[in-house]
């Protein structure tokens, strides 16, 4: 059985429309053994397709030689020629996945899709809301254990409660009661919670919980004395916000793709900042800056809080939150507030200095969630980076009120 958001029953990959086939992109495409072997079996093609391999120097498996359209073996119309030649069964186990994403709990298997391509960030976009659904796939035989399972952190005594762990997290991410800002600080107690119960080993006490944050009573009696026990503290946040963009993009060894340091570009202009040559970040200056933002941030949630409500359902689910990286429940909790924070401060600052109309802006900061989704997702440098940076915010009242605006 497999749980999934709606949307993803409606994908379809299509090279002719993709506005960024990730068979035109410098990708490492793995090639398994078994597939390989096939492809050796074609008479008439065998050598064709198997000079454009070559034999993975880093493990099992062989990668495509790319050249400089991308994968030899698209067609000019932009088509896989393997498919189109000799049917789906004869993809890769990467090109058979993608985006698609699959993490198996034992009786459940979840499935979801990747913004990393620009067809399915346009469904998780724009979505009314991600409402989920269990289905069961009549998958051929070929395709039922060439699919890529992905592992996860989750350990073995949470796989059954996972899943209403993640559907509660998702309901508060949801709660459009709230601004995104607030459902954050509401999910932040909602895991410590989580949290303290596991370390306990009271693992039965989690459905209580669970019905807990996702009751009105709640809603209504507790979550605004939650909301009013952190207030948001701007030269905190520049403090620690600034210090944290400064440890990912001033490093050399943590880089953002070739492709998607102009989004950074976009916030050094804006704050008048250089991550790579500042010694020293004055945070003041950068408080300010940032306060100056204000009636950007208005417009930007009315405009967007859709959008990035269904990046972070999306995020949360297919990440497998909070289990994303080894580490606490709250590590988990502190690297998915950056991220989205990181993608927020780029989204202003496209829509500060954008001269665009309000379709290209909607435009720009939709594929700017799909490219930058690549390191926040993929580049474990990147996600230690945060970890690590923020792991000074033991409590979590301080990490809240250092990153959340509510």
């Amino acid at each position: 059985m497999y749980l999934q958001p709606k949307y993803v029953s409606q994908f379809q990959c299509d090279g002719k429309i993709c506005p960024a086939n990730c068979c035109k992109r410098d990708w490492r495409i793995l090639i398994d053994d078994e597939t390989f072997e096939k492809y050796s079996r074609l008479e008439s093609s065998a050598k064709e397709i198997t000079d454009n391999l070559e034999k993975n120097p880093e493990g099992e498996g062989y990668l495509i030689k790319q050249n400089e359209n991308g994968c030899p073996l698209m067609t000019s119309d932009c088509l896989c020629s393997l498919q189109k030649n000799f049917g789906e069964e004869y993809l890769s186990q990467t090109c058979l996945s993608y985006p698609r994403q699959l993490c198996n709990f034992g009786e459940i298997i979840e499935r979801t899709l990747t913004p990393t391509c620009p067809l399915a960030a346009d469904l998780i976009l724009n979505a009314e809301k991600i409402d989920f659904e269990f289905a069961k796939l009549n998958l051929p035989d070929w395709a039922e254990g060439n699919l890529i399972v992905g592992e996860t952190n989750v350990p073995k005594k949470i796989y059954p409660c996972i899943i209403e762990i993640q559907l509660t997290a998702i309901s508060i991410l949801q709660e459009k009661r709230l601004s995104i800002d607030a459902r954050l600080v509401i999910l932040g107690y909602y895991l410590f919670q989580l949290e303290e119960i596991i370390l306990r080993g009271d693992l039965k006490v989690i459905e209580t919980l669970n019905k807990i944050y996702r009751s009105e009573e709640f809603f209504a009696e507790q979550v605004p004395q939650l909301l009013d026990s952190v207030k948001f503290q701007v030269l905190e946040f520049a403090e620690t916000f600034f210090a944290l963009l400064k440890k990912i993009y001033g490093s050399q060894e943590i880089l953002t793709t070739e492709g998607n340091k102009k989004y950074i570009l976009q916030i050094e202009k804006v704050f008048a900042v250089n991550f790579s040559s500042d010694k020293n970040l004055n945070f003041q200056s950068l408080a300010e800056n940032y306060f100056d933002l204000e009636y950007i941030k208005k417009i930007f949630l009315q405009k967007y809080s859709d959008a990035f409500e269904n990046y972070l359902v999306n995020d949360f689910f297919g990440g497998v939150y909070p289990y994303k990286i080894e580490g606490t429940i709250q590590q988990n909790y502190a690297v998915f507030i950056a991220r989205f924070k990181i993608l927020e401060l780029v989204a202003l600052s496209i829509m500060t200095l954008s001269r665009g109309d309000e379709n290209q802006v909607r435009a720009e900061i939709f594929k700017m969630l799909a490219d930058l989704s690549m390191d926040l997702n993929h580049n474990e440098n990147y996600l230690s980076a945060i970890a690590d940076e923020l792991k000074n915010k033991s409590d979590i009242t301080t990490l809240m009120r250092s990153l959340l605006d509510n």
